[in-house]
């Protein structure tokens, strides 16, 4: 392919990608997870940088449930704050241009590892317009997932160009975002192997060596332990990975088709699994009897993070960014295939593979579901910031709708399976963090009492005070208080389409904040 017709494609690429990923600009944190990481990111001086350093992630405000150190993550947010402070669409833009370089970075990777300068870009496209990075690119939390694909891909293509001293650098810089760059180091390692042979291999090795245990030996330090999700998720275990490996690769190839109605759900997916397992092994097998490394290496990169998040127990579609791009890489080998003879069936169940995203791409369809998402996070937090302002110091607020399920997963919106829901945590640490960063330590204090959980966006509540109780209609809880809540003596009594809440004496005269529409409501317990 001449050049300028190469360069024209690869900007016409991401010109398309940022069309299709236009909706994200309007919105704001999306989720309540970001309010955490904005408040924590506050850097003031460079004493307040370098204490970047030293946080775990969300700086553990309020009872984080995210107890992890990742200092590039913490430095970027502290970045992203000192250049846009609160402006949500510099946000959104930043996120989006990552995308974009994350794109052209796999395309680097894949020249790099001796592929066409047309397979590059195919996988580049694919990879761009993947459902499975609607879940995560509009969502300014999991940018993470992001930042760490970015320079693992980088790290693979300065190993694939021979460029040991840049594939050491960025390798620690991707371990400094996610520990899913552990997954991606041998990938690049082997690109320097086969490109620069065992001298170079070894030196990055031995630099890694030394790396990653300082690494460990930090995050240890700064968690006063291993860290994790949950008290449960916070040693490896063999308990998911199964799961884990029936699920990634139908999510990966199949985001449009949940398949989850028993009892052939997980038969399907599991056989599902396989036949995709067999299909890039092969494709596999065969690019490397041809002296091309690429598509080996690209399912290396789908696999080995996989098992890693089956591993710690942690996996879902959010975390399958990284691998993805090594999956597009294989198909985009495979694809190559339809011109060799002996090799057409695998190329062709390639371009199916690759067909079957169409219908859920953002490049088909209008996502709606993120702006739903993120009217609840604006509900519970700048909408109703001058009330929260106004209120006395010291005010305790109890929060309505904690955790709010949406319409359906971003990309599975209105495709195959509605009724699929995602799900939006109004974690009130977020809440906190974002409070007390806005307003100053103590002068809020909010506790969660409970949740709905309506199928659909969560309509303005209707809220009255009436005989000593907040009666909610439109919004029928489906869960039960919070043990804070039952603790403090609240009562909940559930009918069809209302629901009463019943304070105890001793919160007479505070707040309460409900979440839903473009405004939540603020009311004070009588």
């Amino acid at each position: 392919m001449p050049k300028h017709l190469l360069s024209l494609a690869w900007a016409a690429l991401l010109t398309i990608t940022a069309l299709a990923y236009q909706f994200q600009l309007r919105l704001g944190f999306t989720d309540t997870d970001a309010l955490a990481d904005y408040a924590a990111a506050r850097a003031e001086g460079l004493a307040g940088w370098l204490n970047q350093l030293t946080l775990p992630l969300t700086a553990g405000v309020g009872g984080a449930n995210a107890n992890f150190w990742r200092p590039g993550v913490m430095l970027h947010y502290a970045l992203q704050r000192a250049l846009f402070d609160d402006n949500t669409r510099h946000w959104q833009a930043w996120d989006l241009g990552l995308h974009l370089s994350a794109v052209a970075a796999l395309g680097l990777a894949a020249r790099s590892l001796g592929v066409s300068s047309a397979t590059a870009l195919f996988a580049g496209m694919v990879f761009a317009l993947h459902p499975l990075g609607v879940e995560i690119v509009p969502a300014v939390a999991r940018n993470i997932d992001v930042l760490v694909a970015l320079f693992s891909l980088a790290a693979i293509a300065a190993a694939g160009q021979g460029r040991a001293l840049f594939t050491a650098i960025l390798g620690l810089c991707a371990l400094s975002f996610k520990e899913t760059a552990l997954a991606a180091m041998p990938v690049a390692l082997l690109a320097l192997f086969w490109r620069s042979g065992r001298a170079s291999a070894a030196k990055v090795a031995g630099a890694w060596a030394v790396g990653v245990p300082l690494y460990l030996v930090a995050r240890t330090s700064v968690l006063s332990g291993i860290g994790g999700y949950y008290e449960d998720e916070r040693t490896f275990t063999f308990g998911r990975l199964g799961a884990a490996l029936r699920a990634a690769p139908w999510e990966s190839l199949f985001p449009g088709f949940s398949l989850s109605v028993e009892p052939l759900g997980e038969p399907l997916r599991a056989l599902g699994a396989l036949i995709l397992f067999v299909v890039l092994l092969g494709v596999a097998a065969r690019r490397l009897r041809d002296g091309a490394p690429a598509a080996a290496l690209g399912l290396l990169l789908w696999g080995l993070p996989v098992l890693l998040y089956g591993l710690t127990g942690t996996y879902s579609r959010r975390l399958l960014y990284l691998p993805s791009a090594g999956l597009c890489l294989v198909l985009a080998e495979g694809l190559a295939l339809l011109a060799a003879p002996g090799a057409r069936g695998l190329g062709a169940l390639c371009l199916g593979f690759v067909l079957s995203l169409l219908p859920a791409s953002p490049i088909v369809h209008n996502y709606t579901d993120w702006a739903e998402n993120d009217a609840v996070t604006r509900s519970l937090t700048t909408a109703v910031a001058p009330e929260l302002a106004a209120l006395p110091p010291g005010s305790v607020v109890w929060v309505i709708d904690r955790c709010v399920w949406i319409n359906s997963e971003p990309y599975r919106a209105r495709t195959f399976h509605g009724k699929k829901t995602l799900n939006n945590c109004v974690a009130t640490y977020s809440l906190q963090a974002w409070a007390d960063d806005l307003f100053g330590p103590g002068h809020l204090t909010l506790r969660a009492l409970t949740s709905t959980q309506p199928e659909g966006p969560l309509p303005p509540p209707e809220v009255s005070v009436e005989d000593g109780a907040l009666v909610l209609r439109r919004a029928s809880m489906r869960r039960s208080l919070t043990g804070l809540g039952k603790e403090a003596g609240w009562t909940l009594v559930r009918e069809e389409s209302v629901s009463v809440l019943t304070p105890p004496s001793a919160a007479s005269g505070q707040w309460a904040l409900i979440a839903g529409g473009e405004r939540g409501a603020l009311v004070r317990l009588p």
